[in-house]
């Protein structure tokens, strides 16, 4: 008899060790996830990744050719939008653009916009308007040539996205173009990475810049949260040790301002109707905010552009002359399935300035 308690008793015991350290771990992983939400406006490299290489070489045409158009990201809800979305968490900033360290004075022509103005609010319900057009003015010339395709390699495929130069060694893009935002999957980083400015038909006019190392936000890379679905890349100096910055100049960039504005969005759509070969613009004005995750609420515009263009630039005060303009403020993100006349864009808060002063401060 006492054999058998004592039995029961051991076994009894076992399963409570055992319970235990399964809600322990529970506990654990719950707290883990707990911890990956509060920080979700952290910022994260590829280099902290294991295993994570920095580009070694420049892309071939034929490469170049061959890559398929990174799809816009998937929001993964049913659509809901507003015109009224919550106030930014901060007081509006901006910083200047740059002209390329070789490029003749420009006449400054003022637009009559102040960037820190309000217009009279907008809002437009579904399709929101739009004006789209082939660039038709020289690719090197200032804002264009801070434009061009983004290179990647991801689980074996080649893919392209878009991006733009903003300062320093670093360029700036849709975090889904850096990391698959799936951060309990091994090897979601993107490698293999360079940028092309000015990129057309098959060309690189201001050479291949290779990634030494990739950022985007804890928030795209662990909750695949479109709110932080931005990233850049910090790019090695070319061969005449020149930063891409000096080379092609640099767009301006703001942040915490009002959404009723209106925006120029550049890239190099892919899929179809398009071929990615030629960069395109997109005229649009604020038309609703994703209601879908709160605060910051991403920002909608209407445009047509497709895979390929992810990343590309919003500019706002859009200028080819030199002074305080031509502000980054947004780009091409994602839309929902059946509404193929919309873009998202992460809503530029002080989240996105952090990660802008990270990148242009960051050396390769």
């Amino acid at each position: 008899m006492k054999s058998k308690l004592f039995r029961y008793t051991s076994l009894f015991i076992g399963i409570l060790m055992i319970a235990g350290l399964f809600f322990g771990a529970m506990t654990s992983k719950a707290a883990a996830n707990t911890q990956v939400q509060a920080d979700s406006t952290e910022l994260v490299s590829a280099s902290q990744s294991p295993g994570w290489k920095a580009a070694t070489r420049p892309w071939t045409k034929a490469e170049m050719l061959a890559a398929k158009p990174y799809p816009l990201a998937d929001p993964g809800k049913e659509r809901s939008v507003t015109t009224s979305p919550e106030a930014p968490d901060g007081a509006p900033g901006a910083i200047p653009s740059s002209l390329p360290m070789d490029a003749p004075a420009q006449p400054v022509v003022e637009t009559g916009m102040d960037v820190f103005s309000s217009p009279s609010p907008l809002g437009y319900s579904y399709p929101g308007p739009f004006t789209r057009y082939g660039n038709f003015s020289s690719y090197t010339r200032y804002p264009y040539v801070t434009v061009g395709k983004l290179f990647f390699t991801r689980y074996g495929l080649n893919y392209v996205c878009s991006a733009s130069s903003i300062g320093n060694y670093a360029i700036w893009t849709a975090g889904h173009c850096l990391h698959e935002g799936n951060a309990d999957v091994p090897g979601g980083w993107s490698y293999n990475v360079v940028f092309i400015p000015a990129y057309k038909n098959g060309t690189a006019p201001k050479g291949q810049w290779l990634a030494e190392n990739l950022w985007s936000i804890s928030g795209w890379i662990y909750n695949h949260d479109p709110r932080y679905d931005m990233g850049g890349a910090i790019l090695f100096t070319n061969a005449s040790g020149l930063r891409i910055s000096q080379v092609v100049g640099n767009l301006g960039f703001a942040w915490n301002q009002s959404v009723n504005l209106h925006w120029f969005q550049l890239g190099y759509p892919q899929a179809a109707p398009f071929n990615g070969l030629l960069m395109y613009i997109n005229a649009s004005s604020y038309a609703y905010s994703d209601a879908n995750w709160g605060s910051p609420y991403p920002t909608g515009v209407g445009s047509d552009l497709t895979g390929g263009s992810s990343g590309g630039p919003w500019i706002y005060v859009f200028n080819g002359n030199a002074g305080p303009r031509n502000y980054l403020n947004g780009h091409n993100d994602y839309r929902y399935s059946g509404y193929p006349n919309e873009m998202f864009s992460p809503y530029f808060d002080t989240v996105a300035y952090n990660l802008r002063t990270s990148l242009v401060t960051d050396t390769p």
